[in-house]
């Protein structure tokens, strides 16, 4: 019977293991980001992988709800006039990417114009966002970015460099409910460089 025992816990481990979500985050030379206090989302154009039509509404204002939780938690409010951090939320297509710590500037937004903000950015985007560029995001090693990836860049509003990046490396798209997602954002936050605040 104790053989049996180990045996399943050794079982329901594994599985666990297996089903967690691949993540990995990046801050660019240790930053402590407690300082900072309000942000706000820079609306992506590129939310949808480029050259697929992902545009299911529930699953993009499920990532952008989850974020906004996130960040809440540790602390952060929004404020859409000026925002100390910026939130940029991307999914990547398949491919894989050779990157090492020198700046990477990308002009914002990554499909030029943005004839309206979607309503899943409502009511938290940034006012300015339309005059913001370049961005500078900053990665430490080869990654290879599977379809469907969620990227999570926070971004210091003035000096538009990446203070930190998350990746979940599974595609978000395929999840099967909100808590999913959400299960996966905090999988994400888990290591990001701040405090939680209790409520």
């Amino acid at each position: 019977m104790k053989k049996i025992k180990i045996i399943l816990t050794s079982f329901l481990l594994l599985l666990v293991t297996a089903c967690a979500t691949n993540v990995q985050t990046i801050n660019p030379s240790g930053n402590d980001l407690s300082d900072y206090e309000t942000f706000a989302y820079l609306p992506n154009t590129n939310i949808e992988v480029e050259g697929k039509n992902y545009t299911d509404t529930a699953v993009n204002r499920a990532i952008v709800e989850s974020v906004k939780m996130n960040l809440e938690d540790h602390g952060l409010k929004i404020d859409q006039k000026e925002p100390d951090l910026l939130v940029l939320i991307s999914t990547s297509a398949d491919v894989e990417l050779k990157m090492d710590t020198r700046p990477v500037y990308a002009t914002y937004p990554y499909q030029y114009g943005i004839g309206r903000v979607s309503p899943w950015y409502n009511p938290y985007y940034f006012y300015g966002y339309t005059s913001y560029s370049p961005v500078i995001g900053y990665n430490t090693t080869t990654y290879s970015y599977k379809e469907g990836t969620l990227v999570i860049d926070i971004i210091d509003k003035v000096t538009k460099k990446t203070v930190w990046k998350g990746i979940a490396n599974e595609e978000i798209y395929s999840q099967p409910t909100t808590e999913a997602i959400q299960d996966m954002v905090g999988d994400i936050f888990r290591e990001f460089p701040m405090e939680e605040k209790d409520a």
